[in-house]
C-alpha cells in the first residue's frame, strides 16, 4: 500500500521526469480508476499568459496506483467555470 505522502512524491517526480517542471502539490483525493484504487494527485504548474484568459496556472492530476505507485494516467486538470 503506497501512502499519500509517498504517491505525491512519485507524482512529483514524474511531473519533472516527464515535463520537466516541478510542480506545487494542489489537491489530493483517493478514486477509483479503471477498476483500481489509485490516488489522485494535483499539481500546479507556473502560471503562464495566454492573450484569450491573461495569466493562469496549469494543473495536472496524477493517478497513482494505491497498491503498487504505479503512474495510471496524467491528465490535464480542467476547472470549472466560473
Amino acid at each position: 500500500m503506497i501512502e499519500v505522502k509517498d504517491a505525491a512524491g512519485l507524482a512529483k517526480a514524474k511531473a519533472v521526469e516527464m515535463l520537466g517542471q516541478n510542480g506545487s502539490l494542489e489537491e489530493i483525493e483517493r478514486e477509483d480508476f479503471k477498476g483500481r484504487d489509485a490516488w489522485s494527485i494535483t499539481l500546479g504548474f507556473p502560471p503562464k499568459f495566454t492573450p484569450f484568459t491573461g495569466i493562469a496556472m496549469d494543473y495536472k492530476r496524477f493517478l497513482i496506483d494505491a497498491e503498487t505507485g504505479e503512474l495510471l494516467a496524467m491528465k490535464l486538470r480542467e476547472l470549472a467555470s466560473r
